[in-house]
């Protein structure tokens, strides 16, 4: 009973010596201490009881009882003593040494925590600094971005008012040149027609001519002949050496008809004769769309009846060349002035 008391006892302790091991040292002594006292007054308390029982007993049993007690108890005491003391200095040892250890500990968790508290501050500014370098780059290249932007769409808005300009000016030119090609053309085909008119009406001029041109129809007269002008029948009469070549009512209206001079009689002579030789009955009046048909040319008093052709059809005129009139009136342009001074010269002209 003792044994098993005692075992236990132990056991108890072992593990209050482990708990406390694990705990402080100093809570580890107080606790070593306080079952140490327990241990000795549960042992004597036995011894007591054993005492008390066994009083009556034999020697044996009581020697037995005194000497297994004594043995047991002087083991007992012997174990405690070393486990206290060995308890004991392994308390103070490892007192000893987790003092030591908690002060170098110490030191380096408060080295170690500085550190990571620096390490931490640096990373966190370098962060910092890297997320305000990110963030001036991202605007510096939103900012160039924005410019870029902003420049291609100047350079393409310019493009496209050059183009447009451009284009602008190259219609317009189109539009000149489209016009002024339509007017050439216009004046091309006016012009063709003009000519083509011209043409046809020289040619009906020349056909009418040719037609009424019958040197034989009016046989040989007065005309005839290089000196046909000594050989009108009228060579007598109001135009003598101050009339003829000098009309009196030429110099007054020559700048009203916009005439600079009129043929004198030298010029109408030499048309006459070349006719003449020519077989052609009419001459060409100077400066004149008219031709005169010198053979028709008849002279009675101061009147002059004559054929001409305008080039469209043929007319009978009469004429006063001492009054200067053509069909009862004054001539209306140079063309009739000129007439009538080349009829007037056929008929009094010296």
């Amino acid at each position: 009973m003792t044994i098993n008391t005692r075992r236990s006892s132990r056991r108890r302790l072992a593990g209050l010596l482990g708990l406390v091991l694990a705990l402080q040292p100093a809570a580890g002594l107080a606790a070593i201490g306080t079952d140490s006292a327990a241990t000795t007054g549960t042992s004597e308390n036995i011894q007591l009881a054993q005492r008390r029982g066994g009083g009556g007993g034999s020697r044996g049993g009581s020697r037995g009882g005194s000497r297994g007690g004594s043995r047991s108890s002087s083991r007992s005491s012997s174990r405690g003593s070393r486990s206290s003391s060995r308890s004991s200095s392994r308390s103070g040892g490892r007192t000893g040494f987790s003092n030591y250890s908690g002060s170098r500990s110490g030191s380096r968790s408060g080295s170690r925590s500085s550190s990571r508290q620096g390490t931490r501050q640096t990373t966190r500014s370098n962060r910092q600094g890297q997320a305000r370098t990110n963030s001036a780059n991202r605007q510096g290249n939103r900012q160039n971005t924005r410019s870029n932007r902003q420049g291609q769409a100047r350079t393409n808005s310019t493009n496209r008012q050059s183009n447009r300009q451009n284009t602008r000016s190259n219609r317009q030119s189109q539009v000149r040149n489209n016009s002024s090609n339509r007017q050439n053309n216009r004046n091309d085909r006016f012009n063709t027609r003009q000519n083509n008119r011209n043409d046809r009406f020289n040619t009906r001029s020349d056909n009418r001519r040719k037609a009424i041109n019958n040197w034989d129809r009016y046989g040989n007269g007065w005309y005839s002949g290089n000196n046909w002008y000594n050989n009108r029948p009228w060579n007598s009469g109001w135009y003598g050496g101050s009339y003829y070549n000098n009309w009196g009512w030429y110099p007054g209206r020559a700048a009203a008809w916009g005439v600079a001079s009129m043929a004198t009689f030298g010029v109408i002579n030499s048309l006459v004769n070349t006719a003449q030789s020519n077989e052609v009955s009419y001459i060409v009046v100077p400066d004149s769309e008219y031709s005169l048909y010198y053979p028709s040319v008849t002279a009675t008093g101061d009147t002059v009846t004559f054929e001409a052709d305008d080039g469209d059809s043929t007319a009978r005129f009469y004429a006063d060349c001492r009054q200067g009139t053509i069909n009862g009136g004054t001539p209306n342009n140079g063309n009739e002035a000129q007439l009538l001074n080349a009829a007037c010269q056929v008929a009094f002209g010296k």
